[in-house]
């Protein structure tokens, strides 16, 4: 089994243990990202009492990519701090930069999505989930 079978993996778990989670009916913050591109959406949804999110679920209509990216945003940040507002922008430096390791201020599973810095268009399926999250607990919703 080669380095890119072993990502494939990861990548086809997460995305498949994702696709069977519901969207969280209690909340009180949520964003919602569509890319017009290819279609894909995830609506986030999480619990956040004093800067903790003790409830989050990310529901995709999209690609396995989406879907498995929104299975980590759960897995990373249930139970855990806020994200840093910084995550997204860090986490589209690593991507366009093929030959950076995976940066300290990323947490480290991030780098299950390797494999995918060589695929531009699919940078955004996987930042999307990320995305919601981060605006998600700017924003008053």
């Amino acid at each position: 089994m080669n380095d890119l079978s072993i990502y494939q993996e990861k990548i086809l778990n997460l995305a498949n243990e994702n696709k069977k989670s519901i969207a969280i009916e209690d909340f009180n913050r949520s964003f919602e990202v569509k890319n017009p591109m290819c279609g894909d959406e995830v609506k986030v949804r999480l619990k956040l009492i004093d800067k903790q999110i003790t409830d989050i679920s990310a529901i995709v209509r999209g690609c396995a990519l989406c879907e498995a990216s929104a299975g980590l945003v759960v897995k990373l940040f249930k139970n855990n701090d806020i994200p840093n507002k910084q995550l997204t922008e860090d986490f589209e430096n690593w991507l366009n930069n093929i030959d950076q390791p995976i940066p300290a201020t990323l947490p480290k599973e991030m780098d299950v999505f390797k494999p995918i810095k060589e695929i531009k268009n699919r940078h955004k399926c996987i930042t999307m989930p990320f995305e919601a999250t981060v605006k998600s607990v700017q924003n008053d919703n």
